[in-house]
């Protein structure tokens, strides 16, 4: 009788490995076989691949505490948590000592995200117990107004990195909450935050403020490299400089509704302040970051910058087409390219940031607006199905690139064919829909994409590595439904020998794509 094949013999590293990849339930049943895994897989429990822990409910932190507290060594895994006592509700205040206590034994906790801040913090409790805390190195407030201003004029830990995302009310509303104008000043980051000015290395901010000129702030944090400002208006930027002067990323967002009417001019009138304000009193010197290698933002946040320094990376983030094309948006793209002299550009938003005759990319490529130096370039367009003319624009496209020295390109360009549920319901929209999706798809699927990047790479010699896809989707209000998908490149250099070079993904990928290591 033959014996049944043994079954394979998994060492413990193998095992170790399998706890830290796998679900929570499958950490769960690896914690009854040993003590050995018991410990292993509760710290996998405790540090998930899939993001913090998250307390939500008060059952999240019953179950949680019961379970640290079975092994109290286990508190010491805890590096990352998010909490919310608005979802918690209702609950009492012994359940938030209870979670206070347990926060104040988690040694190694260095992230704390608090969600729904402005009515987290209204519990004096958790207010208070949270601003003891001083194993925090990371502080998220999501939802945040004054409580949480008062939180971090009082937190005792040492942050290292703070993000404060605002709570989405009108700028009138947000000023009611301060008595005066030099009180609102004082919630400005610069004064604000002015205890961690030796230790803040990243800052996130995300709160509205008015569109007088600021006061001169004296703080100075000189390890500050990353920010993100986000606010209501185009920013003052010399108050940054000053506060920062040797940052090597910023980030700009501009969210409010602006009067159509005088949007150039706003634009305009922002960035001429802002370029006079980085000279000094004398007019002669240019008083501006040194250090800066990476600025991110729509075009008509970095055209308001008025910065007068280089920037090696540059990202324009999204689309200005939101913007009327009878309004001349697109006129500000070769400013924004002229003063940073970027060497690595990446571009996402929708074609005419890529085909308008005057301001699109393909023309700016082609003249002294864009830098001849320009060493790589990501390229995410959206075509409207009704505008689209790829063969066009991929040729178009061709043409500027052969007078270039590209090291590296990513070209993706799509076309989105509107989701037909939001017209009247009948046969005629059926079939006009479907004859546009078999358009798309016939378009796509006869283009000879390899050869495009074949010829593309015999005319630019310096070209190392490039990936062109075309892809062809219907649009629908959660997430796009995928036609068809096309793709082509050619590596003449092996991708793991520049992977210290473009490791950075997020410029120099498309967001969603990350190719294969050759």
């Amino acid at each position: 009788m033959a014996s049944e094949p043994a079954l394979p013999l998994l060492n413990y590293d193998i095992l170790l490995e399998v706890a830290y990849l796998a679900d929570r339930r499958t950490c769960a049943s690896l914690m009854l076989t040993c003590k050995v895994l018991n410990k292993a897989a509760a710290k996998s429990v405790l540090q998930p691949l899939s993001g913090r822990v998250i307390l939500w409910t008060v059952k999240d932190v019953s179950l949680f505490l019961r379970f640290l507290h079975a092994d109290p060594s286990r508190f010491q895994y805890v590096r990352e948590i998010d909490i919310s006592l608005r979802l918690m509700s209702p609950y009492t205040d012994d359940d938030v000592e209870r979670l206070l206590d347990g926060l104040r034994r988690m040694e190694r906790l260095n992230t704390l995200g608090i969600l729904h801040a402005e009515i987290t913090l209204k519990n004096s409790v958790f207010f208070n117990g949270v601003a003891r805390l001083t194993t925090i190195k990371r502080l998220e407030l999501q939802g945040a107004e004054d409580n949480a201003c008062r939180l971090l004029s009082q937190m005792q830990a040492d942050l290292v990195f703070i993000h404060v995302d605002g709570l989405a009310t009108v700028p009138e509303r947000h000023f009611a909450f301060y008595q005066d104008i030099d009180e609102y000043f004082r919630s400005h980051p610069v004064p604000l935050l002015a205890k961690w000015t030796a230790t803040l290395e990243e800052l996130t901010w995300e709160m509205y403020y008015p569109k007088h000129a600021l006061p001169e702030f004296t703080q100075v944090y000189p390890k500050l490299r990353r920010l993100s400002f986000i606010s209501d208006s185009c920013p003052h930027v010399a108050p940054l400089i000053r506060a920062y002067p040797n940052l090597a990323r910023l980030t700009v967002q501009k969210e409010c509704t602006v009067d159509e009417d005088s949007l150039t001019q706003q634009l305009r009138d922002r960035r001429a302040v802002n370029i006079q304000s980085q000279r000094d009193q004398g007019g002669s010197k240019t008083v501006t970051w040194t250090h800066l290698e990476e600025l991110v933002g729509s075009v008509i946040d970095l055209y308001a910058l008025g910065l007068t320094c280089r920037i090696p990376r540059v990202h324009i983030n999204d689309s200005v087409t939101s913007w009327s094309l009878e309004r001349p948006v697109f006129e500000f793209l070769p400013a924004v390219l002229e003063y940073a002299q970027p060497r690595h550009l990446k571009v996402q938003g929708d074609g005419m940031l890529l085909i308008h005759p005057s301001y699109g990319l393909t023309t700016l490529l082609r003249s002294g607006s864009c830098p001849e130096r320009l060493e790589s370039l990501v390229v995410d367009i959206n075509f409207p199905d009704e505008d689209s003319d790829i063969v066009t624009a991929l040729s178009d496209l061709a043409d500027s690139l052969r007078l270039l020295s590209l090291r590296r390109l990513r070209l993706r360009l799509r076309i989105t064919v509107p989701d037909g549920s939001k017209s009247t319901p009948s046969r005629y929209h059926e079939v006009v829909l479907e004859s546009q999706v078999a358009a798309v798809i016939t378009t796509l699927e006869n283009l000879d994409l390899e050869a495009y990047v074949r010829d593309l790479a015999d005319d630019v010699p310096s070209l190392e590595d490039a990936m062109v896809c075309v892809k062809g989707e219907r649009e629908h209000e959660d997430a796009n439904e995928c036609l068809v998908t096309r793709t082509a490149e050619v590596v003449r250099v092996p991708r793991r020998r520049l992977g210290a070079e473009y490791a950075d993904r997020e410029m120099y990928e498309w967001s969603d794509r990350v190719p294969k290591e050759l």
